[in-house]
């Protein structure tokens, strides 16, 4: 049994050492990354059990990808090993502007392959929040099927649904994305959007519109991220402007999204209010931009 259930792809990724882009290195780093697995790690940093839901290739990433997420604590016990398919990989740089360049070549990978039959009751039972995002449904017809198949065992168990749509460019148009994220949205609970994410969701760029337009949809609490200005959060009739907590020394902004997200959902676990909840999620999101890599910055408190 986990207190929070996710659904989503984790790839290898590979990145210098230094702050220098692709173009200009010969050497590369190895690690893992993925939005859904770097909020279960987080959370399981931050005293909260995690299970993580995907497919991974029988390959040196997928085996990398298991080791490091039972090193943190997370449930890998829904990781399953695609014998036919890949682990999708990528590559980024961290330069000194936060300008960001990323590669992916995940087609036809493992966790492309999830589908509704991959999901069981069994694997929700227990879990207080169910959280998912936007990136899942975009990798394929079927796993657009299996995050609708989740949000549907989420209400089966009573479990708060989490949503954060993080927008791939990549993927998909914002057209697309509009179609398929906006019915899940409208079944979540909580709502945890990055600016651009929200906007490509929205079609709208000013705050307040974007805010409207989410609290329409009937969630009971809802976040705008935004980054260093910090985030605004709704509930009911409170809203509340949260300063962005102080970074040491910023150097890479890869899963500070994340470590939002999975701070800000401790934080209700714990029973926090949503001032409360907003400080750890900045906390967290804080402490990963000053580590290289997608979730080696996140702290344990």
């Amino acid at each position: 049994m986990a207190d929070v259930v996710t659904i989503g792809e984790c790839m290898g990724v590979f990145f210098p050492p230094d702050p220098v882009t692709l173009d200009d290195t010969n050497k590369l780093l190895f690690d893992v990354g993925g939005a859904e697995a770097n909020i279960s790690i987080a959370l399981c940093r931050l005293g909260v059990s995690a299970r993580f839901i995907s497919r991974v290739g029988d390959d040196p990433f997928g085996r990398r990808i298991r080791q490091v997420l039972e090193q943190e604590g997370v449930d890998t016990s829904a990781l399953a090993t695609d014998l036919e398919a890949p682990t999708g990989i990528f590559f980024r740089e961290w330069l000194p502007d936060f300008a960001r360049r990323v590669y992916y070549y995940r087609k036809g990978s493992a966790a492309s392959r999830m589908s509704p039959e991959y999901l069981s009751r069994t694997l929700f039972e227990g879990a207080r929040i169910v959280h998912l995002t936007g990136i899942t449904p975009a990798l394929s017809p079927t796993c657009a099927a299996a995050v609708t198949r989740a949000v549907e065992l989420a209400e089966e168990v009573g479990a708060l649904i989490s949503f954060d749509p993080n927008y791939r460019a990549r993927l998909w148009s914002p057209e697309q994305a509009r179609a398929t994220l906006l019915p899940i949205m409208k079944r979540a609970h909580v709502l945890l959007m990055g600016h651009e994410d929200a906007q490509a969701v929205f079609g709208v760029s000013d705050e307040d519109e974007i805010l409207a337009a989410a609290v329409a949809l009937g969630a009971q609490a809802v976040v705008l991220k935004r980054a260093e200005r910090g985030a605004i959060g709704v509930e009911g009739n409170v809203r509340i402007e949260a300063p962005a907590h102080p970074a040491a020394h910023a150097i890479d902004p890869i899963g500070a999204g994340d470590g939002f997200d999975a701070g800000f959902l401790a934080g209700r676990l714990r029973g926090y209010d949503l001032a409360a909840s907003l400080d750890l999620g900045a906390r967290v999101g804080a402490a990963c931009v000053e580590v290289l890599g997608d979730y080696n910055g996140y702290p344990r408190l």
